[in-house]
């Protein structure tokens, strides 16, 4: 309907602020409509020009030369190689999320998406994963984390399923934020950290959920430098013992996984400190090789189970005492030099 007062109404004319706050509405209405407008236009041309770079390395990967055979007809496992196919993976998720984004999403859409990443990541062997797992703390320690966040279509797929393939056993201290040390998003790790990262039946039972329900294909147990716990488990047992009794019980159980004789030789603080959390660790992952149904998943080359130790000071974990059974496929391929595709 026509306005109470239009500008060519003689009480708008004898009030020139009416005319004046008008055109002042107007103008803001316009400017604020053309920001929306250039807004949604560069986000469109971001993503485009995303999916249009993510389709040219895809088409690049594809025309890559095949891995390299052995005189036995093996196939080498050369890095390259494991790199393509971690990258296939994460960058089917980028490609189908930005291509979601542009045309709008649907749950029966992210709930495709989720069951093909779940595929995915079902495809690969522990020697990949542990490849990618390695190659994130590297981006890390050297200033290069790419800090992958998940969109909104991708955050909606992982409420279908989670399909992470490491689960780690780490420490609460606030320095080992371990998504952020390996450069890993949403649902790439299941992590369980409790103080000292010891192994009682709660970590344990997270730790079998994850291996036999999320069939996760590595399991690291990762210590750090200048772990508090660690340290306070060496006090002798009257000292521990002043403690509540929960925190007490948790010190004596890491205590009794130290090798205090051997321990007590070594006098330089800091190789003290880090001889102390590796020994820990080893305790930890051999614990876990007493389960008869772990070790025969790691015989079948279905999982890896590795010790790691976190140096605050540098941002480096160094991977250690990872376990197998003699005889095993994966023993075989370590000696030979060699790995099947």
């Amino acid at each position: 309907r026509p306005s109470a007062f239009p500008l060519s109404h003689p009480a708008a004319m004898d009030r020139p602020e009416l005319v004046v706050a008008t055109v002042a509405v107007a103008i803001s209405a316009v400017a604020v409509f053309t920001a929306l407008s250039q807004r949604r236009s560069r986000r469109d041309e971001l993503l485009l020009s995303l999916l249009h770079m993510e389709r040219n390395e895809d088409r690049a990967r594809r025309s890559a030369p095949a891995p390299e055979e052995s005189p036995g007809g093996m196939k080498r496992v050369n890095s390259s190689a494991g790199l393509s196919r971690v990258n296939s993976s994460s960058n089917f998720h980028r490609v189908s999320s930005t291509e979601a984004l542009l045309a709008g999403f649907t749950m029966e859409q992210a709930r495709e998406h989720a069951q093909q990443g779940a595929s995915a990541a079902n495809s690969r062997s522990p020697t990949e994963v542990l490849l990618e797992l390695q190659r994130g703390n590297a981006r890390f320690w050297m200033g290069n984390a790419q800090r992958p966040e998940k969109s909104a279509f991708e955050r909606r797929a992982l409420i279908m399923k989670q399909y992470p393939s490491v689960a780690i056993l780490g420490c609460s201290d606030s320095r080992v934020p371990v998504e952020i040390v390996f450069d890993q998003g949403l649902g790439d790790l299941f992590v369980i950290r409790v103080a000292g990262n010891g192994l009682d039946v709660s970590t344990n039972a997270s730790l079998q959920y994850a291996i036999h329900h999320l069939q996760v294909k590595v399991v690291v147990v990762m210590g750090h430098e200048g772990c508090g716990a660690i340290k306070a488990a060496q006090l002798d047992e009257e000292t521990i013992k002043k403690e509540p009794a929960d925190l007490a019980q948790a010190l004596l159980g890491i205590k009794a996984g130290l090798d205090e004789k051997r321990l007590s030789c070594i006098h330089d603080p800091r190789a003290h400190d880090r001889e102390a959390v590796v020994c820990n660790v080893q305790n930890q992952v051999k614990q876990l090789a007493k389960d008869a149904a772990l070790m025969e998943m790691v015989n079948n080359d279905k999982l890896a189970i590795v010790g790691a130790f976190y140096e605050i000071s540098s941002g480096i974990v160094d991977f250690f005492h990872q376990i197998s059974v003699p005889g095993s496929p994966r023993v075989a391929k370590r000696q030979n030099g060699w790995g099947t595709k």
